[in-house]
């Protein structure tokens, strides 16, 4: 690519990125949403999004997923359990491992948010005419396109970790 090129991108690059702040900034003054209503810290949320997307999981697997250490975990579920957002069950093929769940409770906070993020995001969506709604439909397969080629190519033969929703 020529020095032109490639300013030319930085700046179209820098200018999405500002306008998806501007979008962020509107978003958090919206004091509906469940997401701003939840009383928790950033690892507790994580670990619900985590286990909502994956269901159970050991704490093994939550430590590899979070990037935290054990002990770690184990605080940030303690507090999520006495919410009632999550519980601990033995495995029933390793007694010695935990595996951790959402609770009814957890699994209707994550759905509410999900919920009220697509709804949201499809309000927004209304207020486009269909020409409009073709070229953001065209620019998010764009995105996950190279969203998948970077998952691919970060996942070191993991297919299920390179699997973003073709």
């Amino acid at each position: 690519m020529s020095g032109d090129t490639v300013n030319a991108q930085e700046r179209l690059i820098a200018e999405i990125m500002q306008v998806q702040q501007r979008l962020a900034h509107i978003f958090a003054f919206d004091r509906s949403d469940p997401l701003l209503a939840a009383n928790l810290t950033m690892p507790q949320l994580k670990v619900l999004f985590v286990l909502g997307l994956r269901g159970g999981a050991s704490g093994q697997e939550l430590t590899t997923a979070m990037g935290v250490s054990l002990a770690t975990l184990t605080g940030i579920v303690d507090r999520l359990v006495a919410q009632d957002l999550v519980t601990r069950r033995e495995d029933p093929r390793d007694r010695r491992v935990r595996i951790i769940e959402l609770t009814s409770t957890g699994r209707g906070l994550i759905d509410g948010i999900m919920i009220a993020g697509a709804e949201h995001q499809r309000r927004l969506l209304t207020r486009l005419t269909a020409d409009e709604l073709v070229t953001v439909l065209s620019a998010v397969h764009l995105i996950l396109g190279a969203a998948n080629e970077e998952a691919a190519a970060s996942a070191d033969g993991d297919p299920e970790a390179a699997a973003i929703g073709g």
